[in-house]
């Protein structure tokens, strides 16, 4: 019901005491759309008011905002004014302070981004991986997110993948740290646009940063003859506390996962085949010889790493959040690492395919 215009019966006005609850007073005028039905309770959608002082009996509005009660029914935010998801989030505050939800704004700015960030705990000194789908966002504008990021870890390190691994694929291929577009995702590419960030020059899995010790992270990506090498800069999320946020796109998208594979010995992810890639840097190129992932199992066998999940749901390895509209998994690199790490010990064929497991007990009595 994002943008509609609805109209609104005010049973619950302004300054009036809830029915059940005595000690909520309503300070904004709440009430409910006529002919809809909420899946939750069956009963009419609920809606605040936002931008009246006075209590009113109706009213008549667009909904620029929905709040997302997790386990309950949603609450619509109506109003003729525009607010940012900080001031929804304290005008409904009286009531939505018992429930845990996330609020979808019709149109997101950069400062919504910002309070999303603050609310979920994240410091300003974090390093900050994002693997991203801009289309998850809903309405934005992509610079601002970039934007936001860049404000927010002003004193951390924001880095996205810049991947050309679909476009650098054989013998002799050139790689231009300049020219060359990232293979996965809009926000990517926008980044790479963004004259405060650098790119690596790794030829097929390179990164670009931003940020405190953006120059010696990026140097990493020097030298290295796999892929995603344990020592380069995916591979060195774990040791730098690094966080790692899937917004919008699933876990099978976890690049640092190669690099562990790769520590483990784990067979068959490699071509037999060695390739000869340039990377023309900024001011200078470089010859890598490398082989490709490649795997007899199936064409992208990072599909399969999404049955992590739950796992690391349940050990708090990761958690659900939401940055803007954007449904998103928050990762601990250093968590991570050490559980894939565990896992492929057990059974290093974990990932040789996507049917589900079960940890063993030794795992979980090292986490009590």
């Amino acid at each position: 019901m994002l943008n509609k215009i609805v109209d609104v019966i005010v049973d619950r006005p302004l300054y009036s005491v809830h029915p059940k609850h005595k000690d909520i007073v309503y300070e904004l005028n709440y009430g409910y759309i006529p002919n809809t039905i909420s899946p939750v309770d069956k009963e009419e959608i609920d809606a605040y008011i936002l931008d009246v002082d006075t209590p009113v009996q109706s009213y008549r509005g667009k909904v620029i905002a929905i709040i997302h009660r997790f386990g309950d029914e949603d609450k619509l935010i109506v109003s003729n004014k525009s607010f940012s998801k900080e001031e929804i989030y304290k005008k409904t505050y009286f009531q939505e302070q018992y429930f845990k939800s996330y609020i979808e704004m019709t149109f997101t700015k950069k400062e919504d981004i910002l309070f999303d960030l603050k609310q979920n705990g994240f410091k300003k000194t974090d390093a900050v991986l994002l693997h991203s789908s801009l289309k998850s966002f809903g309405a934005i504008e992509g610079k601002d997110i970039i934007e936001a990021f860049k404000e927010f870890f002003s004193s951390g390190l924001v880095i996205f993948p810049t991947h050309t691994w679909s476009t650098i694929t054989k013998n002799e291929d050139v790689f231009d740290v300049k020219k060359t577009p990232s293979c996965v995702g809009a926000l990517t590419n926008l980044a790479l646009k963004d004259p405060d960030f650098k790119r690596s020059v790794h030829p097929t899995h390179s990164v670009c940063a931003y940020g405190k010790n953006q120059e010696a992270y990026l140097k990493l990506d020097l030298n290295q003859s796999t892929p995603v090498s344990p020592t380069g800069c995916f591979g060195s999320l774990w040791k730098m506390n690094a966080k790692i946020l899937f917004l919008g796109v699933p876990l099978s998208k976890n690049t640092m996962i190669h690099s562990i594979e790769e520590e483990m010995q784990v067979p068959d992810r490699f071509t037999e085949e060695i390739y000869h890639f340039t990377s023309i840097g900024y001011d200078t190129t470089y010859s890598y010889f490398m082989p490709r992932h490649y795997s007899t199992k199936r064409e992208h066998l990072s599909e399969n790493y999404a049955k992590l999940l739950p796992h690391l749901l349940e050990y708090k390895i990761a958690e659900e959040i939401y940055i803007g509209n954007s449904k998103t998994i928050l990762v601990s690199a250093k968590l991570c690492y050490d559980y894939v790490k565990y896992i492929l010990s057990k059974n290093i064929h974990l990932f040789d395919n996507d049917k589900e497991y079960e940890d063993d007990e030794s795992y979980k009595k090292t986490k009590q």
